[in-house]
């Protein structure tokens, strides 16, 4: 029984959690990339606002250390325990009636070890991709509220022209007029179309 629970703790328990803390890695990277990338066109085309770029960069911050704790935790726990070879035991026990049981007892106990050891193992990864979903989240929530707040700014025309520095709103429609007031972009007033 305790063989074939090493066999499942070897070849699927173990392996699965160095993949989730690989997917939950390369998901933060790729979180991170987007950030930088949305940050970026938002400091080139928008009117900065502070509040978003303090929320970007909190989600950066958080997302960097799941990223870096995710790799941390994969050097940590990257020994997996095996059973002893016990062919050196077995040549020492003495010949009796009991040579048979020693030696069964000799190999369960091997495997007994290793067990434990990567019972250890599996707990303490498991901790550790606890944390690193936690930030995660974190991270990837703050991100998410950080592109709904730039988005609505866009939304709400505050864009800086190429060359115009100045902060430009979208022209509104007068009522009662089928021709739409167009500011300039040097912060003159704006005026009518001539027809």
């Amino acid at each position: 029984s305790k063989r074939k629970d090493l066999d499942i703790q070897l070849t699927s328990i173990i392996p699965g959690q160095f993949q989730t803390i690989k997917l939950y890695m390369w998901l933060c990277t790729f979180i991170i990339a987007g950030d930088i990338t949305i940050l970026n066109n938002y400091i080139k085309t928008t009117h900065t606002d502070l509040f978003t770029i303090i929320l970007f960069s909190v989600s950066i911050i958080f997302l960097g250390y799941c990223a870096f704790f995710s790799l941390l935790a994969l050097k940590i726990n990257n020994t997996i325990a095996f059973p002893q070879d016990q062919y050196g035991e077995m040549s020492k026990l003495n010949s009796d009636n009991l040579e048979h049981t020693n030696g069964i007892n000799a190999m369960i106990s091997s495997i007994l070890d290793a067990f434990d050891k990567n019972n250890k193992i599996i707990n303490n990864m498991s901790k550790d991709i606890g944390k690193i979903y936690v930030f995660l989240v974190i991270g990837a929530s703050i991100s998410f509220f950080a592109i709904i707040t730039s988005g609505a700014q866009i939304v709400k025309g505050e864009i800086i022209m190429s060359d115009n520095k100045e902060k430009v709103i979208k022209p509104t429609p007068q009522t009662g007029t089928t021709t739409p007031i167009i500011p300039k972009t040097r912060g003159d007033k704006p005026e009518q179309e001539k027809k």
